[in-house]
């Protein structure tokens, strides 16, 4: 999956070398710190908790491709330079090993050390056939959707501010305002989506990758879907499309097709069109669009968006 990227590292690097060089003297003129993170939760989350005493950057631009990302000689620059570099760790990041080698010292935050990891799970019919439960190998993979769960984003924020401190013990009452109020908030979430899930029984299926393996097991939910959350294809098989268009025509699955933000919607518009369903779109929050990120929208108001379409979802 990073082929281009391990293709081109060593030239990235050594364009990185020369900039270093001259940019990554640690000081600031403006006093305030510099974060640096890669996909929007970790930028929503840092920017939450360190509000007006640092300047937050995203690597990934609204819009883009998170599973495709490569990192350029001003992105890397940009990380040795800075205060605090949070990334997620899995296998959209395994670019990251190879930039903290070649830098210098980063302070770097893994989000995927901050909650306890799930292992990957079969999509489709194969999720059916091996059940919820896998047996543990050497090759295990861990789904690095961490985030998607609300308890979950509550434990990265929590240390996220804990970093805060620690780099700006003077304004730690700040940090820890600031990150209180954000974890209320998202466990207030967290709680109004155990009231409306509670008793939902029924199977979700969506036409469309499943990042959402944490949200799902959160709230003890079934579902069914094309590719799993950082699959590659985009062209399902005869036999993926034929046992999700069965599994929309019982009754014990939730009436639509569901899909995640900026994809291509093509098999999902196909499945429901073929059993006059509606597409509604899930946001895992992993990258949002530019108009979302333009108009200040943040992990908290995008789950509340979640709330809002399975509110509808669920009462059809």
């Amino acid at each position: 999956m990073r082929k281009k990227f391990f293709a081109l590292i060593l030239g990235v690097i050594e364009l990185a070398v020369i900039f270093l060089c001259g940019c990554s003297s640690g000081e600031h003129s403006d006093g305030r710190l510099k974060i640096v993170t890669t996909i929007f939760p970790a930028y929503d989350f840092a920017r939450q908790v360190f509000g007006d005493k640092a300047d937050v950057v995203m690597l990934l631009k609204p819009g883009q491709e998170s599973h495709s990302y490569d990192p350029t000689a001003r992105d890397i620059v940009k990380i040795d330079s800075c205060d605090l570099f949070i990334y997620n760790g899995g296998e959209s990041d395994v670019w990251v090993d190879n930039v903290l080698k070649s830098a210098d010292e980063v302070n770097a935050l893994k989000m995927m050390n901050l909650a306890q990891p799930v292992e990957e799970e079969p999509v489709g019919d194969e999720h059916e056939e091996h059940g919820e439960h896998n047996e543990h190998s050497e090759s295990t993979e861990y789904d690095e959707h961490i985030w998607t769960s609300p308890k979950n984003a509550a434990l990265i924020v929590d240390g996220i501010k804990r970093e805060a401190i620690r780099l700006d013990s003077a304004n730690s009452a700040y940090y820890e305002e600031n990150a209180d109020r954000y974890i209320e908030k998202i466990l207030d979430l967290d709680s109004r989506f155990e009231e409306l899930l509670r008793a939902e029984r029924r199977s979700f299926v969506f036409g469309d990758r499943f990042p959402l393996l944490y949200f799902f097991r959160e709230y003890n939910l079934s579902y069914y879907a094309a590719f799993p959350g950082c699959g590659a294809e985009t062209e399902p098989s005869a036999h993926t499309i034929a046992f999700l268009t069965e599994k929309l025509a019982q009754d014990d699955t939730v009436n639509a097709v569901f899909c995640i933000e900026l994809s291509g919607r093509k098999l999902a518009e196909t499945l429901a069109n073929e059993n006059a369903l509606p597409v509604l779109e899930f946001h895992a929050c992993h990258n949002i669009s530019a108009e979302d990120f333009a108009a200040g929208e943040s992990y908290v108001s995008l789950m509340e968006r979640n709330y809002s379409m399975l509110e509808t979802a669920l009462n059809n």
